[in-house]
Parts: structure tokens; C-alpha cells; sequence
């Protein structure tokens, strides 16, 4: 079962060279990792280009949604199995990708979600706001979908790519460009039913406080990650059934 997992990047030549090195460290394989320079012009575009691993370049920052599409679909043409996403400002440790991994590959879930909440997760130096306001969130999404979950807006997960194969809704739309993807494609999930999901604990650490933890704009970027979760309980569509596989009957002999 071959995976990649996509980091996007933007402006963050302080943060993506603690991510490589601890990819080197975890030696997670080349050609598990793709990069995406979203438009940036601190330096982070050459650290990209320079470190080895297979990148994309995308001439203005159109949003984190826009990005996982993008990789998506370069993983897609290149027919991998599984698709995930690690953060690039240094919030996920490399060493805990087989958390999300494990679970696809043992054939337990089709689709994996991180949570720095559950039993064996942590969130160093996690703002007093996001410690109030994600548990909110992810009760938010209780009501709408009718499944608990602890960490509606982890983003370090994985996902089976036949899942995309078979989505009978827009995960190209444009308005999913931002930061609505994730939330978006969680919910399809949830709402199915048939697919196998579960969360795994994670660890999500924060700079000490007073630095800049998020690049999120504190009113639209919240929109922009609760909408997909009405829109997904309200349009209506979901997953084709996975295909039976063909049944070869045998058929005896005559002499």
C-alpha cells in the first residue's frame, strides 16, 4: 500500500527546517513526502526546491484547501493508496505519522484523524482560546452529524484515496480553497455511515506564548472551517458503495 503525505508551506523558513530534519531523523521515505510552496518569499521556496523531496510549486498562496487538492490529485495520477497531510510549521512530529498510517494500512479505517485530546495525545503550550474552542467545535459537529469525536480540526490525518474515487460531490469546488477541504471531506465521512473512521491520538505542540501560533484570521478563517460542515449535512451527497469484487464461478469440465 503505497502513501504520501502533502506539507504545505507558506512563508515558514523558520519552522519547515525542524520538519526536515525531523523527517531525516524519523527516515521517513523520499517519496512518502510531498512538498507545496504555496507562494512563499521569506526563503521558504528555495528550502522547498533544495530539500530533496519530491514539491510543487504554486506561484500565489491560494489557500491550505487548494493545496491538499492540488496533492490529491498528483497522487492520484501517480496511483497511491493513501493520502495525508503534516503540518509545515512544525506542530506535528514526522514520528508520529504511523499513528494515522497504521490503522489504513492494517485495514481497520479508511480514513484517520489525529486528536491531541484523546488518551496518549498532548498539545504543548495549546492557547487557553483553542483549548475552549476547539472541544466547542467538535460538539458543534455533534449536533450536525450526530457522531462524537474530540478534535474536529486536527489537521494531521490520512485517508484512503478511493474515498475521493468514489465522492459524489465537488472537492474541487473553489470555495473549498481555504481552509474548507478538511472540514468538508471529515464531514462526508461522519455523515456516510459505511466508512470505517476512527481518531487516533496525536501530539500538537505550540510555540511558548506570546509568538504567533497561527496564520488563521481569527473571524473568516473560523468561517471558512465550520461552513463545510453545515454545507455537508445539507447538499446531500456522499460516497458511491465501494464495488464488489467480480465472483468467478467455476464451471466443471465435460469429457
Amino acid at each position: 500500500m503505497r502513501s504520501v503525505f502533502l506539507i504545505p508551506v507558506f512563508n515558514q523558513a523558520l519552522e519547515l527546517p525542524i520538519v526536515l530534519r525531523e523527517l531525516a531523523e524519523c527516515d521517513v521515505p523520499r517519496d512518502r513526502i510531498l512538498l507545496v510552496n504555496n507562494g512563499s518569499s521569506d526563503g521558504s521556496e528555495i528550502l522547498v526546491r533544495e530539500s530533496g523531496y519530491p514539491f510543487l510549486d504554486v506561484p500565489a498562496n491560494l489557500g491550505i484547501g487548494y493545496s491538499l487538492m492540488l496533492g490529491a490529485d498528483w497522487a492520484l495520477e501517480r496511483g497511491y493508496d493513501v493520502y495525508g497531510a503534516l503540518a509545515g510549521n512544525a506542530k506535528m512530529l514526522p514520528s508520529e505519522m504511523h499513528r494515522v498510517l497504521d490503522p489504513i494500512e492494517r485495514g481497520e479505517a479508511e480514513f484517520v484523524c489525529g486528536s491531541r485530546f484523546l488518551r496518549g495525545g498532548d498539545s504543548p503550550n495549546l492557547p487557553s482560546f483553542r483549548r475552549n474552542a476547539i472541544p466547542a467545535v467538535s460538539r458543534f459537529v455533534q449536533l450536525l452529524t450526530g457522531v462524537r469525536i474530540t478534535d474536529a480540526t486536527c489537521g494531521y490525518r490520512a485517508f484512503r484515496l478511493d474515498l475521493l474515487r468514489r465522492a459524489e460531490f465537488d472537492w474541487h469546488a473553489p470555495w473549498l480553497n481555504r481552509y474548507g477541504f478538511e472540514s468538508y471531506l471529515y464531514a462526508k465521512v461522519l455523515l456516510d455511515g459505511a466508512v470505517r473512521w476512527r481518531e487516533v491520538p496525536i501530539t500538537m505542540r505550540y510555540p511558548p506564548k506570546g509568538q504567533r501560533y497561527s496564520k488563521i484570521p481569527p473571524l473568516v478563517g473560523w468561517y471558512d472551517m465550520l461552513k463545510p460542515w453545515v454545507v455537508a449535512r445539507m447538499d446531500g451527497r456522499g460516497f458511491r458503495p465501494e464495488a464488489e469484487p467480480e465472483r468467478r464461478v467455476a464451471t466443471a469440465g465435460t469429457r
